[in-house]
């Protein structure tokens, strides 16, 4: 037959028809399978011709005629689908005609809509997909496009796979090849690089010759960013860090060797995503501001693609992307204005790409995570508005729901939707909507990590899940169900750093759970068990800090918070030596992250809290009278409506002899069903629950 496929789509999707023809057309088949059998004859070398209709018959006279000799010289028909293919007579009937030719080969890519939704508005498959010529129902085979499903990479892998009639995995194995190719390319680029020199000199067929080879260059070039993006973006979700800094070290030296004035406008798209991947790898090892330098190019070669494009809906996404990266390392090294005005950039962005389709999931999904990203700054911040926070996480939850109405796949999503949110019910110490939240969270988490087990992002989000809603349980003094809950993602986590042992975030993620795992043993009487294991959190979280470039602030106020906790048990158990230098150790180390990032919310309350124990444990004295003063300050900025803000300020005004202030304190979390171990022993040993006690009897 002449074509091997025939491309059908409906106009609307023409600009995701013109990259998957182009995509189709310049891949070349692995050397070792080709001329293979498979299940539809001998495996070529290319996949060519690929017809495309409104490409190749946009002059021709009879329309039907042409269609319809072009299906009968088609191996395989390759539909778009999309909420308008699915209302698109012509791509229908296209369909229709294909089957009755008794052809079976019938491949659908998903760039839109919901495969499951019968909505008209938003169902993705033309109603002839949908049943034989017998009009039998038959489910179609469809690849997804779309970053939270396939992908661009894996979709396009399962279509060729389809087209040749091979397995998927075998196509996957290419990664083999990888660095064999990367020579060849290297070695034809320094041929061209010679080539071009001497093009001056040379007559106008040397010219000529030079641009050919150009030419060739550039579609090698992008064919080996094709590659290295299918492979990242796989390696992205099943493989180990180390496996990906490996790759991120391949993939660095040959970024470094390309000039975005040199590369087509979808290489130069390629090159900022594949920097983007880059600076992810790079961020995860804890090199943040590497990984910042990384994104910053990235920017700057996707700012010129979409200055370029006239703001094409593509590269203003993966410019938006790039926006999100940057703020959120900037984020992670405490630096809060940088974040603000990243985050404000990509919520432009994304309010743009919403507005142009809301009808759009991953426009729709865009909007959600803008929200998130503002309402995560927000609580940071002090002063801070708990109120707006609530706000953002409302907003961030409800653009969710609308993206999974949109597709489903966005389900996946609304797991953090949900832990955000309660976190936020917290920041106004509504400790009743924080656990319904926390709990929609932990069932969400559940069902996605049952369907997708291999996912190391999904049992990630679920051991997140199960330690939140463990925290909440805490707060609310349910302690067995606490502990039970803490077990469940301790387990995952674990497996998560067996599988991933190089990767200090996973490991990180541990330690902190293992800390909160330290607390509770000691509220259930366990004092030797917690003794031992917070030394040994000790020891683990020392080495994080010395392997750590650049440590992420919240991982370094944990630590803080760890060694007052650890001194208070300590104390507790008349360990006051070891107390007073653990409680030291926290005070210092707490004390550098808020002078050098005094608008940070958290680190402000911690060191205050690590002030209270010295205060609690040296007959109340503060280290210098700068401290009190110090003290007065943080109150003064304290909205003081968060659980956590309520309880410290029940400890300030205790230490400022404020007795019947911190009492009312009490009073209001005690209302709230605030039931935290801790914060009743402070309670009734400074005689602040008394009044309570007696109305409970």
């Amino acid at each position: 037959m002449r074509y091997k496929a025939f491309m059908s789509y409906c106009h609307a999707d023409q600009a995701w028809a013109e990259w998957l023809h182009k995509s189709l057309e310049s891949y070349r088949v692995p050397r070792r399978l080709v001329g293979k059998p498979g299940s539809h004859g001998s495996v070529p070398a290319r996949l060519v011709p690929v017809f495309r209709d409104r490409d190749e018959l946009s002059s021709a006279s009879d329309l039907s005629g042409k269609i319809k000799a072009a299906l009968i010289d088609s191996e395989t028909l390759l539909v778009i689908c999309s909420p308008a293919a699915a209302r698109s007579t012509w791509v229908n009937e296209e369909i229709r005609l294909f089957r009755s030719l008794g052809r079976k080969r019938i491949y659908c890519v998903i760039v839109d809509g919901d495969p499951q939704s019968k909505d008209p508005l938003h169902a993705c498959f033309p109603p002839a997909l949908l049943e034989d010529e017998d009009h039998h129902l038959v489910e179609p085979l469809a690849a997804d496009i779309r970053k939270q499903a396939d992908g661009r990479s894996l979709a396009k892998l399962k279509l060729v796979a389809g087209i040749l009639g091979i397995r998927l995995d075998e196509l996957r194995q290419r990664e083999t090849q990888r660095q064999r190719k990367l020579q060849l390319v290297a070695g034809f680029a320094a041929l061209v690089v010679v080539a071009l020199m001497l093009s001056s000199v040379q007559s106008r067929m040397a010219e000529r010759d030079a641009r050919l080879a150009k030419e060739t260059q550039q579609a090698s070039a992008e064919n080996m960013l094709t590659e290295f993006l299918e492979q990242s973006e796989r390696l992205a979700e099943v493989a180990d860090l180390e496996t990906r800094k490996a790759f991120g070290e391949v993939l660095s030296g040959y970024l470094s060797n390309l000039d975005p004035a040199d590369l087509t406008i979808e290489s130069r798209r390629q090159l900022g995503v594949a920097l983007s991947h880059r600076g992810v790898t790079l961020r995860d090892e804890g090199q943040l501001e590497q990984a910042l330098d990384v994104f910053e190019r990235a920017q700057q070669t996707l700012q010129l693609l979409v200055e370029e494009s006239n703001r094409d809906e593509e590269a203003l996404f993966e410019f938006s992307q790039v926006e999100f990266w940057i703020g959120q390392t900037h984020l992670d090294l405490g630096r809060m204005k940088l974040a603000d005005k990243r985050f404000r950039a990509y919520a432009d962005v994304s309010e743009v790409l919403h507005a142009m389709q809301p009808d759009n999931a991953e426009w729709t999904m865009e909007a959600c995570y803008a929200q998130s990203n503002l309402g995560n700054l927000e609580r940071r911040r002090t002063p801070h508005d708990p109120r707006l926070v609530l706000q953002y996480f409302q907003s961030a939850l409800e653009y969710n729901q609308k993206a999974a109405r949109q597709n489903l796949i966005y389900e996946r999503e609304l797991a953090d939707s949900h832990a955000n949110l309660a976190d936020a019910w917290l920041g106004v110490c509504d400790l009743e909507q924080a656990m319904k939240q926390r709990q929609k969270n932990v069932d969400m988490a559940a069902k996605i990590y049952r369907l997708q087990p291999v996912s190391k992002k999904m049992k990630q989000v679920y051991a997140h899940a199960l330690s939140g809603l463990s925290e909440v349980r805490q707060k609310t003094g349910q302690l067995r169900s606490a502990m039970e809950t803490l077990q469940q993602s301790l387990d995952l986590q674990t497996e998560l750093v067996e599988e991933d042992p190089s990767n200090l975030k996973k490991r990180w993620n541990l330690l902190r759970k293992l800390a909160f795992q330290a607390q509770l043993l000691e509220l259930f009487g366990k004092y030797d068990e917690s003794r031992e294991l917070s030394l040994a959190i000790d020891t683990g979280m020392k080495n994080l800090l010395a392997q750590n470039q650049d440590l992420r602030i919240d991982n370094a106020i944990a630590y803080g918070m760890f060694l007052r906790d650890f001194a208070y048990r300590a104390n507790r158990k008349g360990e006051t030596a070891l107390a007073d230098q653990l409680l030291e150790d926290s005070i210092a180390q707490l004390a550098g992250i808020a002078q050098k990032h005094p608008d940070n919310r958290q680190v402000i309350n911690e060191l205050a809290m690590s002030y209270f124990y010295y205060w609690d444990q040296h007959e109340a004295r503060l280290p210098d009278e700068t401290v009190a003063a110090w003290l007065v300050r943080v109150e003064e900025k304290s909205n003081l409506q968060s659980c956590s803000e309520l309880n410290i300020a029940s400890r300030q005004s205790m230490m400022a002899g404020q007795e019947s202030k911190a009492r009312s304190f009490v009073s209001r979390l005690i209302g709230r069903g605030y039931h935290e171990p801790e914060f009743k022993r402070f309670c009734f040993e400074h005689g602040l629950c008394i009044i309570q006690a007696q109305q409970a009897n």
